[in-house]
């Protein structure tokens, strides 16, 4: 088992990835354990894939191994998230929000080319502000066109 500082060194290490917002993402809002076959079956990939990135999670310290299984003569193994992973985020919102927004640099004041942004602990406070204003609203919308499409998890 990985002392916390290598955990802590792996996840500084951790690239990111669509396919482990998204695990992280289910686990946060299910809230139990589950296991990458029924992640697999949620978010539409192949269980393959699904369980490499939730091994590398595993190995980041971001889920761990909280229960195990027997399913048809095989072990299922069920992950949740650490708890430390509960209250943080695996990824940097306020850059998403910025690459998402294309505010990832700014013009340059001399007509040269742009500038990267750097956000100090003030401007870093207010784009949280703004995330946590707009996340009730994203999950409304999301739940009503899941609704409207019919799909069910």
């Amino acid at each position: 088992m990985p002392s916390k500082k290598q955990m802590q060194a792996r996840r500084a290490t951790l690239r990111p990835h669509p396919m482990r917002d998204q695990i992280v993402d289910v686990m946060r809002t299910y809230g139990k354990p589950i296991s990458p076959t029924q992640l697999s079956r949620i978010m539409g990939g192949t269980l393959g894939s699904v369980a490499y990135h939730v091994r590398t999670l595993a190995a980041a310290g971001v889920v761990q191994l909280a229960e195990e299984g027997r399913v048809r003569g095989a072990v299922e193994h069920y992950y949740a998230l650490s708890a430390d992973e509960l209250e943080g985020t695996l990824t940097d919102t306020v850059g998403k929000l910025l690459s998402l927004c294309g505010a990832l640099t700014v013009p340059n004041p001399d007509g040269g080319y742009p500038i990267p942004v750097r956000l100090d602990g003030r401007a870093r406070d207010d784009m949280n502000k703004v995330i946590d204003k707009l996340r009730p609203e994203v999950r409304a919308i999301a739940s009503a066109s899941t609704a409207r499409t019919g799909k069910k998890g």
